[in-house]
Order: C-alpha cells, then structure tokens, then sequence
C-alpha cells in the first residue's frame, strides 16, 4: 500500500467518525450510523467469537461505538498474530442485487480500514460481499432488516 492509498483510508475513516455532511438531517444520521453488538473476547487464550457490527439504512460509515469496539479487537487480534480474519458485508432486502453487494463490500471495508488503521496486519484480513444473500433474520419489516444491516468479523 502506498502513502496516497494510506492517506485515503486514513480521510475516509475520518471524515466517516466526524459525520461528514452536507445536511442537518445526514449529519444526524451519521451521528447515530451503525450500532455494534460484539460477542465477547476471550484475551487470555486468544479465542475470539464472531463480532457482529450493525449499520444504519444505505450506510457503512462507523459509528463511535462501532470504532470502539473495532479498536478493542484490534488489540486483541494484534496479540495473536497467527490468526486469519475474514470480514462478511450484509444488507437487507431492499435495493438491487448488485446495489447490496457494492454496499455489503463498503460495510466490509469500512471495518477493514479501521482494523488496519489500529495496527492488524492487511495480509491477515480478507472481506467479502453477500449482499442481501445470507439475512440473518427473515422477514420484511425494520426489526428484521436492523438485524441484517451488518458486518461480522469472523476470526480463524
């Protein structure tokens, strides 16, 4: 990776955690984007579960809460080196299938950009889109689609 690709990582997660937008309505959006839900981490033995992170509705920009915990499975994932992280995108249902594969890829790199920016090796990460292919909730009201607005962190 070269210092022009670092410097676009580094001012896109940036401007994702500061809420860059051009409206009241988006910067309030942003400030409530993606709540986080992590399966616990087991720092002693190095064992970790799958870390399921949500986001809110056509959004892969972070919230606070979601950098926060990212932050905390970096440093546990940088104390055992030897393992493999596979990050998975989701949607919901709604939007194209290939609208909802290109979301699910930006939901993926958006958690990927953070893990390295806090130090996990990028040859240690790979991610991939299912789009709106593998819900983790059936269903087509909002308490199902909330629940299929994520990212999982999958650590080998």
């Amino acid at each position: 990776m070269n210092l022009y690709q670092e410097f676009l990582i580094i001012a896109g997660i940036i401007c994702g955690l500061a809420g860059c937008a051009s409206t009241s309505d988006e910067m309030a959006t942003a400030t409530k984007a993606a709540s986080v839900q992590s399966s616990e981490v087991t720092n002693s033995s190095s064992i970790m579960s799958d870390t399921n992170i949500y986001f809110e509705y056509d959004k892969s920009d972070l919230s606070m809460d979601a950098s926060s915990q990212i932050r905390s499975l970096a440093n546990a994932l940088k104390s055992n080196n030897s393992s493999k992280i596979t990050i998975e995108g989701h949607c919901d249902e709604r939007g194209t299938r290939e609208y909802n594969l290109a979301l699910g890829e930006r939901r993926a790199n958006s958690v990927k950009d953070l893990l390295i920016l806090n130090g996990v090796n990028s040859k240690r990460i790979r991610t991939v889109s299912y789009g709106e292919e593998k819900p983790a909730v059936s269903g087509s009201n909002e308490s199902a689609w909330s629940k299929n607005r994520r990212a999982i962190v999958k650590v080998y």
